[in-house]
């Protein structure tokens, strides 16, 4: 089934409209074209968004400045602000839900404005040089002009020329290039003629492909029918990504989709953040002992909304004590954050349900409901009695962590560590021993080397490794060795790569590539049966192409591209981890 591509419409008298050659170059590249309407509804627009595999944002008119914080100029043209309300929410729909993105002349705009960027309000009056002339008076199927395309960039990957011959309508272009985007092309005054995302499948062209692409004379718009062509290789593309991204959806569609851990409850002493929806609001660090750093805008990167639109079955959301809680304050606090997460889940209307058994997540996903599962990160939440480990079960918890950043009376960590009980202290055992019965899974993640032997020797099921990575690959405390991973995998457990910048690469950025070379390390060293992930979202985790619950999706694209099969992507999703939750029993 061809991909179905979404395409953001003109607006004028009171009508919807688009140039034809936009929805004939998407039929001719092997897309479904299917026009969206502009309308101020955004649950409607949200449902069409949901529902394509790409989109590409057509051009138009200006956009009122406002957009990037400007106050318009004479020379700005006339706006239409119900367009540019559309387009723009149009554009931060399409980027959460991950949509490959192709934006054309004032699509290009759009895209460089909605991630922060800044425009020139007319190339005459502002650009630095004496520019070359960007209105012509040719036709549109003329090329005027020439664009240099950067060699080694995505758009030199997808045209496969270093220059092109190119059309020239616009009085407008862009000024500041958005954060995460860069140049790729332009005219021999300067000009910028083309942006493109550094992480994720999305790229802006400021000429006309459409009208050049070669289909403006068939009556079918096949592309057997069209000569190689650079301009609809531009269309290709998407309709290439959407392909991929569609097969993405399926996967996800057709297995469980399991985020092993997240820290969420970390920021609910917020009275604003909760586990439906969240908004970008001020976080001060002080609030989490780091007072040496400035407040940031922050935007909560787990909650229902975000599973939704990654496509996330279910979460274990945990309760993480920081080490120098007052060991009489810890239990409380961990009852009082799991109690809040539960409460929330009661409130929310069925938009997300807590989940403390398969069958729980099997129905939820029956249902379309996203699912949470509760867990503790750090033993010391435990105090000195083992009766919390049974009022912790009844609640939902299924596992523990058993400790965190520095030793407490479980066993030794492997960062701030005072070797104090050489190990897994007698109470320790105890409380494997608890868990073991219970059914909580016994995660090692945080835990020192030594610690983990003996809680390897100890358990009766296998374990788990919640978010960890592979230290032969970055050699970093809270990183396993292969012979752990091994003792892991003998043990029927699994580890879960944690998206966490400093666990999985030498240098400050870590993107999914990182992932994936840490997957495959664990699958050439064990065996698929053995690796999934568990993002640290919310704790730290973030990397570039994969920064929130939302993006998930990304890592399956790029399993897809590695040449993974179905099966064991499934595997890696969740299969794994849910084969060690349901042996618990």
């Amino acid at each position: 089934m061809n991909p179905l591509i979404g395409i953001s419409a003109n607006y004028d008298e009171n009508n919807s409209k688009l140039a034809e050659n936009y929805y004939k170059s998407i039929i001719a590249a092997g897309g479904t074209p299917v026009i969206i309407p502009v309308t101020d509804c955004n649950d409607t627009l949200e449902k069409i968004v949901a529902s394509l595999d790409g989109i590409l944002f057509s051009g138009g008119g200006d956009m009122h400045p406002c957009y990037y914080g400007e106050e318009p100029i004479p020379e700005n043209g006339e706006v239409n602000e119900l367009r540019d309300r559309y387009d723009y929410n149009l554009m931060i729909m399409a980027a959460k839900w991950q949509l490959p993105i192709l934006g054309i002349c004032r699509g290009m705009q759009t895209i460089n404005i909605a991630f922060g960027g800044s425009l020139y309000q007319d190339i005459k009056a502002q650009y630095e040089m004496i520019p070359l002339n960007h209105s012509q008076e040719e036709a549109k199927s003329v090329a005027t002009q020439k664009a240099t395309i950067a060699e080694g960039s995505l758009l030199n990957e997808i045209l496969g020329v270093g220059t092109l011959d190119i059309n020239t309508i616009h009085h407008q272009s862009v000024n500041r290039v958005a954060e995460g985007f860069r140049a790729v092309a332009h005219t021999d005054d300067g000009i910028c003629e083309a942006v493109e995302s550094l992480y994720y499948p999305i790229v802006g062209v400021q000429w006309h492909p459409e009208h050049l692409s070669g289909v403006s004379d068939l009556a079918v718009y096949s592309s057997t029918e069209i000569t190689d062509n650079p301009h609809l290789r531009l269309f290709r593309w998407l309709v290439n990504e959407a392909k991929l991204f569609s097969h993405a959806k399926k996967i996800h569609a057709n297995c469980f989709v399991v985020d092993s851990h997240c820290d969420t409850p970390m920021f609910f002493h917020y009275d604003s953040v909760n586990v439906v929806e969240n908004k970008p609001q001020w976080v001060d660090p002080a609030d989490f002992d780091a007072a040496d750093e400035k407040p940031l805008w922050y935007e909560i990167k787990v909650d229902a909304k975000r599973m939704q639109q990654g496509r996330v079955d279910a979460v274990f959301m945990v309760a993480y004590i920081p080490q120098n809680t007052p060991n009489d304050e810890a239990v409380l606090k961990a009852k009082s954050l799991l109690n809040k997460i539960v409460y929330q889940v009661d409130k929310s209307n069925d938009k997300v349900r807590i989940a403390r058994s398969f069958t729980d997540i099997q129905r939820a996903k029956v249902d379309s409901v996203p699912a949470i599962i509760l867990g503790i990160e750090n033993g010391y939440a435990l105090g000195n009695s083992l009766d919390n480990i049974d009022y912790f079960y009844t609640i939902g918890v299924r596992y523990i962590t058993l400790c965190h950043n520095g030793d407490n009376p479980i066993c030794d960590s492997a960062m701030q560590t005072n070797q104090i009980h050489n190990g897994l202290s007698v109470y320790g055992r105890q409380v494997v021993s608890k868990m073991n019965e219970l059914g909580i899974m016994v995660d090692i993640s945080h835990a020192g080397e030594k610690s983990f032997w003996d809680i390897i020797e100890h358990s009766s099921k296998p374990i788990i490794a919640s978010h960890s990575c592979c230290k032969s690959l970055r050699n970093h405390l809270r990183n396993l060795t292969d012979e752990q991973i091994k003792a892991i995998a003998q043990k029927g457990g699994v580890v879960q790569i944690c998206l966490y910048k400093h666990f999985l690469s030498d240098i400050q950025k870590a993107s999914v590539a990182d992932v994936i070379r840490h997957i495959k390390h664990i699958i050439n060293l064990v065996g698929i049966d053995y690796v999934g992930i568990g993002s640290d979202f919310d704790g730290g985790g973030e990397i570039m192409g994969c920064r929130a619950e939302n993006e998930i999706i990304n890592i399956t694209k790029a399993l897809i591209r590695e040449g993974f099969s179905d099966e064991d992507i499934y595997k890696v999703l969740g299969g794994n981890l849910l084969r060690v939750f349901r042996e618990q029993a």
